[in-house]
C-alpha cells in the first residue's frame, strides 16, 4: 500500500535523501522546485532533477511517464529527458522517485502561448506510441483526492464531492467537436520549458488517450481565471489551428477542469496561509458560479 500521510516538504525531503543513497546520487545543495501533485528537487552537481511521486498506488502513472518520455526521445520530439544512468523508479518511504537529465534554462525567455499552440498541434500529429494508452478519465485524480482532502475545510470539500458528482455526468454527455488521441493531459505553459536549445516539454504522467479540445480548454479559461489576454489567446489559437471556446460544451469542459484545479490545491492548504486562502476563493468562485473570478496561479 502507499504512503497515507499528508505529503509535505519535509517528508519528501527525507525521500529524497534516502532515493540518492539508494542510487549513489550526492544531494547536497538541492533546491525544491515545486510541491504539488509531486515534489521536483534538482540535484545541481548531478545535473538531475528529480520526481517524488506522492504514494507508491502511483505506479502505473509513474512509469508511463517513463514510457512516453523515452519513446519521445525516440522520436526526436522536444521532451525533458529520462536520466537513463539512473534504474528507476526507486521506491522509498511509500514514495516513487524518478530521475531526469537537468534543463538548464534561458532565465531572459519564458515560453509563450504561441509556443504552446505549436507544440500541442506537433504533439497531437504524432503517430500512436507502441503502448497502449489509458483512456482519459478527468476525474481520476479528482476522486483520490477527495477521499483525502487533508487539512481542508469540510464544508469546502462536501461541495467539492456534490460538484463532482454532478460533473460525471455532465461529462459523459459531452460530444466533442474533435477527434480523439493521444493528449498530454495537463497541457499549460507551466510545462514547457524554454533553455539554449529551444522550447521543451515536461511532465508526462497524465498522457492519456481523450479528447484533443481538453488540452485546448486549459489555455482557454486562463483568459478568465489568469488574465491572459485576448490577443495572447487568439496566438494560441492561431498556432494550434481551433478555438475550443466556439464549441458549446466548452463551458462544461472547463468547470470540470476548475475541479481538477482546485483540487489539486487542495492537497496543500496546511503547508501555507497563502494556499489555504487561494483554495478558498478558488471553492467560492465555484460555488457561486463566477467564473470569470480571478485566481492565482501556483
Amino acid at each position: 500500500m502507499g504512503n497515507s500521510g499528508q505529503f509535505t516538504e519535509a517528508n519528501a525531503a527525507r525521500a529524497l535523501t534516502e532515493a540518492c543513497k539508494q542510487t549513489h546520487l550526492e544531494a547536497t545543495s538541492t533546491e525544491l522546485l515545486r510541491l504539488g501533485e509531486n515534489a521536483l528537487y534538482t540535484l545541481p552537481k548531478e545535473g538531475l532533477v528529480v520526481r517524488i511521486a506522492r504514494s507508491v498506488d502511483l505506479r502505473e502513472r509513474v512509469q508511463r511517464e517513463l514510457d512516453v518520455a523515452r519513446w519521445l526521445a525516440r522520436l526526436g520530439f522536444p521532451a525533458t529527458r529520462v536520466a537513463e544512468r539512473v534504474r528507476q523508479p526507486v521506491e522509498v518511504r511509500g514514495r516513487l522517485v524518478t530521475f531526469w537529465e537537468l534543463v538548464h534554462l534561458d532565465p531572459d525567455t519564458v515560453a509563450s502561448l504561441d509556443d504552446l499552440g505549436r507544440m500541442l498541434r506537433d504533439l497531437h500529429n504524432l503517430p500512436s506510441p507502441p503502448f497502449t494508452l489509458p483512456r482519459f478519465d478527468p476525474f481520476s485524480v479528482v476522486t483520490r483526492r477527495l477521499a483525502a482532502p487533508g487539512m481542508a475545510d469540510p464544508a469546502d470539500v462536501v461541495f467539492l464531492r456534490a460538484l463532482h458528482e454532478q460533473l460525471v455526468g455532465t461529462y459523459a454527455s459531452l460530444r466533442f467537436p474533435r477527434d480523439f488521441g493521444l493528449i498530454h493531459g495537463d497541457a499549460h505553459r507551466g510545462n514547457l520549458l524554454v533553455c539554449s536549445d529551444g522550447v521543451l516539454l515536461s511532465d508526462f504522467e497524465v498522457v492519456a488517450f481523450g479528447p484533443r479540445v481538453w488540452d485546448l480548454t486549459v489555455t482557454a479559461l486562463a483568459q478568465d481565471r489568469f488574465g491572459v489576454s485576448s490577443e495572447e489567446y487568439q496566438s494560441f489559437v492561431k498556432a494550434y489551428g481551433y478555438d475550443v471556446t466556439e464549441w458549446d460544451g466548452y463551458e462544461a469542459l472547463r468547470t470540470v477542469r476548475e475541479l481538477t484545479m482546485t483540487t489539486w490545491l487542495m492537497q496543500n492548504v496546511g503547508e501555507s496561509q497563502r494556499i489555504a486562502d487561494e483554495f478558498r476563493v478558488r471553492v467560492s468562485s465555484l460555488r457561486e458560479g463566477e467564473h470569470e473570478r480571478r485566481w492565482r496561479a501556483f
